[in-house]
């Protein structure tokens, strides 16, 4: 009798049921598969993401991001994952999608180590979905789940490579950008230690000079034979010189103080327009005695809150120098509020304006803003920009260079920006950029 074994049989079978089994089975459709789970999980994905870097202790600048901002590329980039999964021609470079999101990263204020960590976040969180999934739909066979896994290998390293890449690179280029601005500000620095140089030896000869006019008229008045007609003009040219000679030496020591930051600054709401009329309305006296109109327009009631006196000093400086310096015509004093974070004065007249000649001591100082829109048509370009800046050079005779001086670093003072447009033969508008609220410089 013949006995049969079974078992190797048996095994036989299970081996040959296994090989049809695998030439009927295909991995693709097991990864197109969880690319379609992937695409159901997508808000689940960036919602736990976003909670994710929130939650994380080392963010400092997730919480300021709206929900599209926080998101960004990683929409395309996962959408680029998901094609690859099904083996899909893809439509954009996930690298450069990498890249891209890496500036916006470095434009929102991002550490470095913070971008690691989101990346890191998102990769993570991916690797989650990819477990449950196929927990979820387990295969017979490993292939799917390997290439599965390498797609993702190529994911994370294409986004960890494009975004650390950008940001290293903007990182050198902002160093560089920094070595450049740094020599920048040193040549300026000595620029303008030139300048305050010429500013103090001009102010030295006009203060020579107004001595020299002093002292000539005392003596001239100590001579027995004069006449009173003579008496009353030295007189006269003496009492003139002496309010000059005051006037530069105060002026002097509120540049000097200002310079070694002793000027105090007190911060208090006041209604700016009541403070406006009534330096307008001080100066109409002079004004009228050399046949000018002197006009103000503005709201009467501006509240706002800033240092009443120093903002008086500005005004009243640039109001002086606008009626000093023009013959016939008038001057304008005006004032507006340009948002909610600040308000516009502007004082123009229609003097000779300023003249084309070598810059000298504000030529940088008084500068247009570049964003600023001229409202007198005259675009200000680098060279005119110059030329209009050229104050201490046509009225150093009577010191304005110190008094513009003066009122550019008072504005500083009150984080204001102070702009001119001028043109000759046309006047000047000299333009004041105040803040609402001082405090929030």
């Amino acid at each position: 009798m013949y006995h049969f074994r079974i078992e190797p049989l048996n095994r036989m079978l299970n081996l040959y049921e296994t090989r049809m089994d695998s030439l009927s089975f295909n991995p693709l459709q097991s990864l197109i598969g969880l690319s379609a789970y992937l695409a159901t999980r997508r808000e689940v994905v960036l919602n736990t993401w976003r909670t994710a870097c929130q939650t994380d202790p080392a963010f400092n600048t997730t919480a300021d991001l709206s929900r599209e901002e926080f998101n960004n590329k990683v929409p395309f980039m996962i959408n680029e994952f998901e094609r690859r999964l099904q083996q899909q021609p893809l439509e954009g470079d996930v690298g450069l999608l990498a890249e891209e999101h890496g500036l916006h990263r470095w434009q929102k204020g991002y550490a470095l180590h913070e971008l690691l960590s989101e990346v890191q976040h998102l990769n993570r969180i991916l690797l989650d979905e990819h477990r449950q999934y196929w927990l979820l739909n387990p295969v017979a066979y490993p292939e799917p789940i390997v290439q599965s896994y390498e797609h993702l290998a190529w994911f994370t390293t294409l986004c960890m490579k494009g975004s650390i890449e950008q940001y290293t690179e903007l990182q050198r280029i902002a160093a560089s950008s920094r070595a450049q601005t740094l020599e920048k500000t040193l040549e300026e620095l000595n620029e303008l230690m030139r300048q305050r140089g010429n500013l103090l030896r001009t102010t030295s000869h006009d203060l020579r000079g107004s001595f020299g006019v002093i002292q000539g008229s005392a003596s001239f008045l100590e001579l027995m034979d004069a006449n009173e007609s003579e008496r009353k003009e030295m007189v006269t040219m003496l009492n003139r010189n002496l309010t000059t000679v005051r006037n530069m030496v105060v002026q002097l020591m509120d540049l000097a103080r200002l310079e070694a930051g002793q000027e105090p600054v007190v911060i208090k709401a006041f209604n700016a327009g009541e403070l406006l009329h009534s330096i307008v309305t001080c100066y109409q006296s002079l004004a009228q005695e050399k046949g000018l109109v002197l006009k103000s327009d503005g709201p009467t009631e501006l509240m706002v809150e800033s240092d009443a006196i120093l903002m008086h000093r500005i005004v009243q400086n640039l109001v002086l120098n606008a009626l000093k310096h023009t013959d016939s015509g008038w001057v304008s004093v005006s004032w507006s509020s340009e948002d909610q974070y600040r308000w516009i004065i502007s004082i123009q007249d229609s003097g000779p304006g300023l003249p084309r000649q070598q810059a000298d001591t504000l030529a940088q100082v008084l500068s247009p803003d570049s964003e600023s829109t001229a409202s007198t048509g005259f675009a200000n370009p680098p060279a005119n920009a110059r030329e209009a800046t050229t104050v201490l050079v046509s009225r150093a005779g009577q010191g304005e260079g110190i008094g513009l001086s003066i009122v550019k670093r008072l504005c500083e003072l009150l984080g204001a920006s102070l702009e001119i447009e001028t043109k000759a033969g046309w006047g000047t508008l000299f333009r004041i950029r105040m803040l609402v609220h001082s405090n929030d410089r």
